[in-house]
Parts: C-alpha cells; sequence; structure tokens
C-alpha cells in the first residue's frame, strides 16, 4: 500500500533559474552609494589635505609670531608657552603639565628623529634665570619644532 502512494506522488518541480538582471534594490544602492563614494573621495582627500596644511602653517606662524628681540630666558618661556597651547589646543592636557627633563621625554617620544640636543634648552635652560643662547641654537631650537609638529601633527 505504501507503495502505491508513493509512485502516485508527484516529484517536486525544480525552481526557475534566478535571474542576474536586474539586482535587488539593495544592490543598486550599495553601487549607488560606491559611485558616490568615487566621485567624493578625490575632493575629500583634497580637503584634508588643504586643512593639514593650513594647520601647519598655523602652528608654525604662531612659533614665527614670537619676537625674536626678546632675552633668551623670555624667549624660550614664550616658545614653551606657544607649544603648550597648541598641545591644549589638540586636547593633550597631561603634556601641558610636563616640565623639564619630562618635558624633554614627551618631545622625543612622539618624535623619534628629532634632535634632542637642540631641544635641550626648553628642557634645563627655561628654569635658569641666565641663559645665553645663540643664533644658532634658536634657529636649531625652532626647526627642530617645526619638524616635530610636522610629524606630530600638532
Amino acid at each position: 500500500m505504501d507503495a502505491d502512494l508513493q509512485a502516485q506522488l508527484i516529484p517536486p518541480l525544480e525552481p526557475a533559474p534566478i535571474l542576474w538582471w536586474p539586482p535587488a534594490p539593495g544592490w543598486w544602492l550599495l553601487g549607488g552609494s560606491l559611485l558616490l563614494l568615487a566621485l567624493l573621495l578625490p575632493w575629500l582627500l583634497r580637503q584634508a589635505r588643504r586643512h593639514k596644511r593650513r594647520r601647519h602653517r598655523l602652528s608654525w606662524q604662531v612659533l614665527a609670531d614670537i619676537p625674536t628681540q626678546l632675552p633668551d630666558t623670555q624667549w624660550l618661556a614664550a616658545v614653551n608657552t606657544r607649544l603648550k597651547q597648541l598641545l591644549k589646543q589638540r586636547g593633550d592636557e597631561a603634556a601641558t603639565r610636563l616640565y623639564g627633563e619630562a618635558w624633554l621625554d614627551y618631545l622625543c617620544s612622539r618624535n623619534p628623529q628629532v634632535q634632542r640636543s637642540a631641544l635641550q634648552p626648553l628642557a634645563a635652560d627655561l628654569y635658569r634665570p641666565q641663559v645665553q643662547l645663540s643664533a644658532a641654537q634658536r634657529e636649531a631650537l625652532l626647526r627642530e619644532l617645526r619638524r616635530w609638529i610636522r610629524y606630530d601633527d600638532v
């Protein structure tokens, strides 16, 4: 009896093949989003580069605005203050409270390529009453700080 019933069953039909065209609405959205991203990506990258250049220029300008005729002690204090203001604007509050060798260690840890000897006046000489820096030392310090700003993206 089971064999008779089984013989009467109609085998199921195979489903129709799934066509690749037209794609589902999700694929249309994905394709449109990727196309939009491909069109906007060069513009977004250019805007990001401009913003970064502008920020670097402003950072360098902050250091360039320090009067060169200041006595060495005041000049070093102004450089140190401006540098810590840049870090504070970036949101690095802990670094603004560092001083001496800890401050120098922080600067050197953020950019291993920077010359520690050029930044040494920010650590040791900053707190001495009489500091004598040559024009070459001032220029070397500013050059290393510019390199640090460029590397650290302040």
